[in-house]
């Protein structure tokens, strides 16, 4: 490989980290209207792993809103990028952990999780953007939700 390309690989991989921080920043601040600028019209996602429903974008954007109401607050952290890039296009597995905060009787509970998201990426004429997103929680600490399709299950949680 030539330095100017791997500079450039280096570039996209920062780029790419910087746009899925930009997704976890909008879901936690409830910012909807700023996913437009990380997914492509039609983008695939899937969250059945995680007891959501898979759609496209923007469409699935409708189911957000009302998936993340029971929360007063939540904050995603992202880590572990593994990101191929090959031209326009990229590939990238990633951790999430995230803290989930629900208020009962004037008292913050506080629930967390850890997984992972794979995500494809493709360059626009905008910079890069989700063409297809799907994830997977490993692990869930506090009251665990019923839709759940895991929980309390033996098997490879890790690669679903």
């Amino acid at each position: 490989m030539s330095t100017a390309n791997d500079l450039q690989i280096g570039a996209d991989r920062i780029a790419i980290q910087d746009l899925m921080a930009r997704y976890a920043y909008a879901v936690d601040a409830k910012r909807w209207e700023l996913l437009d600028a990380v997914f492509q019209t039609g983008a695939v996602i899937d969250f059945l792993a995680n007891g959501g429903i898979k759609g496209t974008w923007p469409q699935l954007g409708e189911w957000l809103a009302p998936a993340m109401s029971g929360f007063t607050a939540c904050q995603h952290y992202l880590s572990n990028f593994a990101t191929d890039v090959s031209g326009d296009h990229a590939h990238s597995r990633f951790y999430v952990f995230t803290q989930m905060i629900t208020v009962d009787g004037g008292a913050d509970n506080i629930v967390s999780d850890g997984g992972y998201y794979n995500a494809e990426f493709v360059r626009t004429a905008e910079g890069w953007r989700v063409s297809a997103l799907s994830g997977g929680i490993v692990w869930w600490s506090g009251s665990v939700p019923e839709h759940l399709p895991w929980w309390g299950k033996d098997g490879d949680r890790f690669n679903q």
